[in-house]
């Protein structure tokens, strides 16, 4: 029964490893890229380009207004105005970082 198991153990550690050994090309390849790779690249470009800074200043702004001079809004629309600001403030401070030279992580 022992001598069983032990095979089996051994067997067992030698299959894992003769999957380790297949497995290790496939890990270290470097291809072309992931087909969303392009379009998730121009995406990025897009939220974080000249014609989004100057449209999240805008919102910032306008969005910023409404609520200073607004005197009786409803929540829904509070609520609205204030995911403007914060939609805003986000590609603001990515355009910002960026300007600074902070960026994020390379892979």
């Amino acid at each position: 029964m022992i001598r069983i198991f032990a095979a089996a153990k051994t067997a067992a550690l030698l299959f894992v490893l003769l999957a380790i050994a297949a497995l290790q090309p496939a890990m270290a390849s470097t291809g072309g890229g992931l087909p969303w790779d392009a379009p998730l690249q121009t995406l990025q470009n897009d939220l974080t380009g000249p014609v989004a800074t100057a449209v999240s200043v805008l919102a910032l702004f306008a969005a910023g207004g409404a609520l200073v001079f607004g005197e009786e809004l409803g929540l829904f629309v509070r609520r609205a105005l204030l995911l403007v600001i914060a939609i805003a403030f986000l590609v603001l401070g990515s355009n910002f970082l960026t300007a600074l030279g902070l960026t994020g992580a390379v892979i």
